[in-house]
């Protein structure tokens, strides 16, 4: 392969690279400020009881002097496993597995009323299909 070839190769593979990156980030932006302007608006709205109607019930409860502070966790994991062929007589396929694994935890703070004072967010929200990111009050 002549000199130039390989560059060109080398440039359209890196800009391959560079427009998956500017992607994945995009799609992280767009999802987060779906969550952002969600949650941002119901703020001082949304109850306890409603929020179960659109999310179910949560992970875990915890009772503060002020309310109660709501966490939804979730979890995923996968797995990607790619089998090529190396030619041994003995092993003719080889088999390697990626391991990938995603978590989320929304945090909600609510007051004695039962009414959204505070949220927070953790974790990879990208990697989920939660009803957050449509919330809208």
């Amino acid at each position: 392969m002549k000199r130039k070839d390989c560059i060109a190769v080398i440039i359209f593979f890196c800009s391959l690279l560079l427009v998956q990156g500017c992607e994945t980030t995009s799609n992280f932006k767009i999802v987060d400020d779906k969550m952002k302007n969600g949650l941002h608006s119901c703020v001082g709205k949304l109850t306890k009881d409603a929020l179960i109607m659109r999310a179910s019930t949560p992970t875990e409860k915890i009772p503060v002097d002020d309310g109660e502070i709501w966490i939804y966790k979730y979890r995923k994991s996968e797995v990607e496993t790619t089998a090529t062929g190396n030619g041994s007589l003995l092993f003719p396929v080889e088999a390697t597995s990626k391991s990938h694994d995603y978590a989320l935890d929304v945090k909600l703070r609510f007051n004695k009323e039962g009414v959204l004072v505070d949220w927070s967010y953790d974790g990879n929200i990208t990697a989920f299909d939660h009803p957050f990111t449509e919330l809208q009050c």
